[in-house]
């Protein structure tokens, strides 16, 4: 006996027959199991089988319906046949049919038969209905991941990074979502800074620690802060915000052309290379710092290499994405084979360079993980720099913007929080001065602001940065200072344009109330003392430097 009841379901089946002897086939077992419909003439098979839902299995007599070819069905079949040839077996089984069974009937290997094929017909029912499920979560999880994909890359992405001549980048995912990032900015000082950073993990999970850092790099350069400055903020906040094992490895790169020199720091990427107008290496950069996200600030050492900037060459940076890649044969792409392909690349075209020679070297149709590299090209870089400065001079001549005199007085803690370059760096923008003119005043200013409040207003000495761990002891003491300032300190800024004698000038006056100092004792050292104040980047770019009460007040004319 067949037991029915380990079915749980209640099937549907339909029986094509006009023998007796088949149609007593549901009495003979009685299956509780089974709603079963017997049909007997062709028109009925018709509307049977169109019928929804559809039946579970489908039982045809061969000797009732002797062409089964024109029947539609989405059901199992089991044919049943008086006189049936081996080659007519075949044909039906090629038109899909599941078991076949020859007459007179074995009621009990009928009904195996019926059992298996309905249990065979639960399964299918339950995979469609779980690959449904499965289908259905996917394209949630799809729709869920293009939405967050567009909310974080409209949010780290650079789209002026594109408009950067000189600077060349790539950046592939191995997933979605991608843990590392690349973007260049112009700060209002002139310069460029480059981020590369490479977050550890995979997919969003490395892509939602990049958010804090894009964050900190797009605020700061837009604010003129140094480098220095910018990567200790972005420490901090990874150091707050990310749980104790996630860390970003970064490196961020200044290019000053004012000053004509190159500052990089490199925590935790692969060595960054100087590279001659041939392509050979320079000089390599190798990480001397920890990643961001680890130290506490206290312990975080935020110095830079400086060099001098090249007239040709170029720099190159790369993901160890690149240089940890294995071809088939288990090899890494590696160092020194990066260094050959650089040495023979055209410099226009680095990055499509190493690209290709990476996947002629891996093999395959994918990377084993995130890669990202850009290539910095001096000649290109200062070129396109200097035609924006030549056409943005065209558009408006300095002689067309009438006279004006705008001040500014911060007291107290306004004085830290302000960004008092960067606000008379909008002003100027505004009144339809060049970007080069707004360059060279957002330079003078910030370097005399932050001169006037640091060493006038707080009294801290630039000897502290001269020490190891200088840096992180000069800005801890300056924030214990800001701390203590009250009403009694202020700074004054005042810009007054004018057109005497039919020769644009802008009078730029800063004023502090704290201690002087010997103005003309500090202007008589040498280039290499001076520099540490920024005077000496002042003298260059201003027509006249003047100081008096005692340092207090510090008038530059430029022209």
């Amino acid at each position: 006996m067949i037991k029915w009841d380990r079915l749980n379901n209640l099937f549907r089946v339909l029986l094509i027959t006009n023998d007796p002897n088949v149609s007593s086939f549901p009495d003979m077992f009685g299956y509780r199991k089974l709603d079963i419909t017997l049909v007997s003439t062709l028109d009925e098979i018709k509307k049977q089988l169109v019928k929804y839902p559809p039946y579970d299995l489908i039982i045809i007599d061969l000797d009732l319906i002797s062409d089964v070819s024109f029947l539609v069905w989405s059901a199992p079949i089991i044919l049943l046949g008086s006189h049936v040839s081996t080659e007519q077996q075949q044909q039906l089984f090629e038109l899909d049919a599941d078991d076949y069974i020859a007459k007179p009937l074995d009621f009990f290997s009928l009904s195996l038969k019926v059992r298996t094929l309905l249990k065979r017909s639960l399964l299918k029912k339950q995979l469609q209905k779980i690959n449904a499920t499965l289908q259905s979560y996917l394209h949630a999880n799809r729709a869920e991941a293009e939405m967050a994909s567009h909310i974080f890359y409209n949010n780290l992405l650079d789209k002026s990074s594109e408009d950067l001549r000189g600077f060349d980048r790539y950046l592939l995912s191995k997933s979605d979502f991608c843990g590392d990032l690349t973007l260049a900015r112009y700060s209002p000082s002139g310069s460029i800074f480059v981020l590369h950073v490479d977050a550890m993990g995979f997919g969003l999970s490395a892509t939602v620690t990049l958010l804090p850092v894009v964050d900190v790099f797009h605020g700061m350069v837009d604010k003129g802060y140094a480098l220095p400055m910018i990567v200790r903020e972005m420490n901090r906040k990874l150091n707050y915000k990310l749980p104790a094992d996630r860390f970003v490895a970064a490196s961020l790169v200044e290019v000053d052309l004012l000053h004509e020199q190159i500052s990089i720091w490199n925590g935790g990427m692969p060595p960054i290379y100087l590279l001659s107008a041939e392509g050979e290496m320079v000089n390599s950069f190798h990480s001397s710092h920890m990643a961001l996200g680890i130290l506490e600030d206290k312990r975080f050492d935020a110095s830079v290499e400086r060099i001098a900037l090249p007239k040709e060459g170029g720099i190159f940076a790369c993901s160890d994405g690149l240089i940890e890649q294995i071809n088939l044969q288990g090899e890494s792409y590696g160092n020194q084979r990066l260094l050959s392909d650089l040495a023979i690349g055209s410099q226009s075209f680095m990055t499509s360079h190493i690209v290709a020679s990476l996947k002629d070297f891996a093999g395959l149709p994918g990377f084993d993980d995130d890669v990202s590299m850009y290539f910095l090209h001096f000649k290109e870089l200062t070129f396109f720099l200097d035609q924006q400065q030549l056409s943005a001079k065209s558009l408006r001549g300095l002689q067309d913007i009438h006279p004006f005199r705008w001040e500014l007085t911060l007291k107290g803690q306004q004085i830290a929080e302000q960004e008092v370059a960067s606000q008379c760096n909008n002003l100027l923008q505004q009144m339809g001065m060049s970007q080069p003119f707004c360059q060279r005043v957002f330079t003078v200013i910030s370097e005399l602001s932050t001169n006037a409040i640091d060493h006038g207003i707080l009294g801290l000495s630039s000897n502290l940065k001269n020490f190891n761990d200088g840096f992180a002891e000069y800005y801890t003491q300056r924030d214990k200072l800001i701390l203590n300032l009250s009403n009694e300190n202020a700074l004054r800024v005042t810009l007054d344009w004018n057109h005497e004698n039919n020769k644009p000038s802008l009078l730029i006056e800063i004023q502090q109330t704290g201690k002087g100092f010997d103005a003309d004792k500090v202007l008589a050292k040498s280039p290499e003392d001076l520099s540490g104040r920024g005077l000496l980047l002042v003298k260059r770019l201003a027509s006249s430097l003047v100081f008096s009460d005692y340092g207090r007040l510090v008038q530059v004319t430029l022209e």
